[in-house]
């Protein structure tokens, strides 16, 4: 690599991560095939705990599929995490390999290195550390997609209006969703198009499932039956399997907006196994959204009844499991 970008990358590394980053060439071995060895220059990086290869194209032509399946044969010979390095990316450059996991660094403007669980970009210059799990807005827009728009794109405008999301909630969920490599984004003119990254459902909430966390907010008891209310919990299981439901399980489903128009139904929870009642979930998002019938949606039902394993409900959840390829 020429001294030039060696410098300026080792200025970029000890900005974003301190003055520990070392940086040596690395020496490829003699077995190292031709097209590698000939064609980039190798960096061995090491910044606090975590080492990976940082692999520069030498031409300047190069197609993007053919590096990118240049770094995977490299991460497999080394054993080592790897990198591409460029001086610099187009947007839509930038915006395939961070839909494609990856990791890629342009000195002074940009760095994303999922395995580090980091991403900088020269607006901001600062950590963006991947999701531990989706926000409930964010998994509200993934479960929205892939339902509705498993094989086709959605445009913004219509997710916000569809799902009633304020611009900075859908911003922050896309965003985030991009982060986990679950979306990709294309500007058309003035629209934004959300399309999902893989056209496999199984492959696709695999790689969802890491991130997606119970909808329920908490759960109350009322006296009275919720109007228009879905069947959630227990009571969505066992109408979609054998199960039989008895007369304390639940439950009834509504929103957090709508949790505060029941307050004069509310009960405490030992009046409700004394003398019968209704229980009912808040969730944090509104499941009619996502609803086709009169069950909450098959993803969030499972996600809702986490913890929820004994004898009864055993098989029923199996059941549920394989209906979604989970």
């Amino acid at each position: 690599m020429k001294q030039k970008d060696y410098t300026t990358l080792n200025d970029y590394m000890n900005v974003l991560f301190g003055s520990g980053t070392d940086i040596q060439r690395y020496e490829m071995t003699d077995t190292m095939p031709l097209y590698l060895s000939d064609g980039y220059n190798f960096l061995l990086i090491t910044l606090q705990d975590i080492s990976f290869i940082a692999m520069e194209p030498l031409s300047q032509e190069y197609r993007l599929p053919t590096v990118v399946s240049h770094l995977a044969k490299a991460s497999q010979i080394t054993q080592l995490h790897c990198a591409l390095l460029f001086s610099s990316l187009r947007s839509q450059q930038r915006n395939a390999l961070i839909q494609q996991r990856i990791p890629f660094v342009v000195p002074g403007a940009q760095l994303y290195l999922p395995f580090a669980a980091c991403m900088f970009t020269e607006r901001l210059c600062i950590h963006h550390p991947l999701p531990e799990a989706m926000a409930p807005g964010t998994q509200l827009v993934f479960l929205y997609l892939y339902y509705q728009h498993f094989d086709s794109a959605v445009t913004a405008t219509e997710l916000a209006e569809t799902l009633q999301l304020s611009k900075a909630t859908l911003t922050r969920a896309i965003y985030s969703l991009q982060q986990i490599g679950l979306v990709s984004v294309q500007n058309e003119g003035t629209k934004k198009l959300l399309t999902l990254t893989t056209n496999s459902r199984t492959e696709l909430l695999q790689a969802a499932k890491p991130y997606l966390q119970s909808p329920v907010f908490k759960t109350i008891y009322l006296s009275k039956k919720p109007e228009k209310a879905l069947l959630g919990g227990i009571l969505a299981l066992s109408s979609l399997t054998m199960l039989s439901p008895n007369s304390l399980d639940g439950a009834y489903v509504v929103p957090k907006r709508e949790a505060k128009h029941l307050k004069p139904q509310k009960m405490d929870r030992q009046d409700f196994l004394d003398f019968g009642g209704y229980a009912v979930e808040v969730w944090n998002y509104d499941p009619t959204l996502l609803a086709t019938d009169k069950t909450v949606d098959d993803i969030s039902l499972l996600l809702s009844l986490t913890g929820e394993y004994d004898e009864r409900t055993e098989q029923a959840l199996e059941i549920l499991k394989e209906r979604v390829s989970w």
